[in-house]
């Protein structure tokens, strides 16, 4: 009886040293992952921007947003892409929620949407992975229907998890405007909707054939918001779609949707258009 005790006990304190090891192993792939986008933040070359951050914007989604005046001054990105691509090749653009975790480099690889589920914007394998815009869309976000993926961790804030909050209505209204930074614009992002889907069964299309096939999809948008507002939207405005995990069924995800509202920039072409 002693002997099987001690068989117990020696297994029960192997299994714990295992669990301990893998639990420290993660925490120590996160703390990096942290550490990398912290000095990459810190590194981030600005400049003054042409608009003024919240004109316009008062927490009130259902306010129209308009592109500021540059009569004076020629619009110039708010950050430096250039130097961002010559470190970190693949960086199309850059999000950011307003005090918040969400203050990430946009990236995206040309041939898949796998690459940065484990890979840091500088290619080091790291689970944590990046921020990333569909190898589908194109990279001036001219598309009518834009996807980011970012993943979702249930003990932290990391990456897209802060996007768990939209399924709360106060915070929502709190929080109706996400910034989107591009070497062509300067974008809000106005959230009109967050609801979970299945990730293979009923993803959001990622061209819309004519302005009901939009509209429909505006409908389902609202039909399954977890949270509720009045945002109008209309053929023509550009859907993006921030796509994360989340733990409600096998496959869920969280789509926090909204339209893309340029507040400045230079003309580049529109390649999907809607057509009647």
């Amino acid at each position: 009886m002693k002997v099987f005790l001690w068989i117990i006990l020696v297994v029960c304190i192997l299994a714990a040293g295992v669990f301990g090891y893998f639990l420290f192993s993660e925490l120590i792939v996160d703390m990096q992952s942290q550490s990398f986008f912290d000095n990459m933040v810190a590194g981030v070359e600005t400049r003054p921007r042409n608009w003024e951050r919240g004109s316009g914007v008062t927490g009130n989604p259902s306010i129209e947003l308009e592109e500021a005046d540059y009569e004076h001054e020629p619009w110039i990105s708010f950050m430096d892409f250039d130097a961002l691509n010559e470190q970190y090749p693949g960086v199309v653009g850059w999000i950011e929620l307003e005090d918040s975790p969400i203050n990430f480099p946009i990236m995206q690889h040309p041939s898949n949407n796998t690459f940065f589920l484990n890979h840091l914007p500088d290619g080091t394998v790291n689970r944590s992975g990046s921020i990333y815009l569909d190898y589908r869309n194109e990279n001036d976000f001219s598309d009518y229907s834009i996807f980011i993926y970012g993943h979702h961790f249930s003990r932290t804030d990391a990456m897209f998890s802060y996007l768990r909050n939209y399924r709360n209505q106060e915070f929502f209204d709190n929080n109706p405007i996400i910034y989107i930074y591009t070497p062509y614009a300067d974008y809000a992002l106005v959230i009109f909707g967050a609801h979970l889907a299945h990730a293979f069964r009923d993803h959001p299309p990622l061209y819309f054939a004519n302005d009901d096939e939009f509209y429909d999809y505006v409908r389902i948008v609202r039909g399954r918001s977890l949270v509720q507002t009045d945002v109008e939207v209309n053929a023509g405005d550009k859907i993006v779609s921030l796509v994360t995990c989340q733990q409600d069924f096998a496959d869920a995800r969280l789509i926090v949707t909204g339209k893309l509202v340029r507040l400045g920039g230079i003309d580049t072409p529109n390649t999907s258009v809607i057509t009647s």
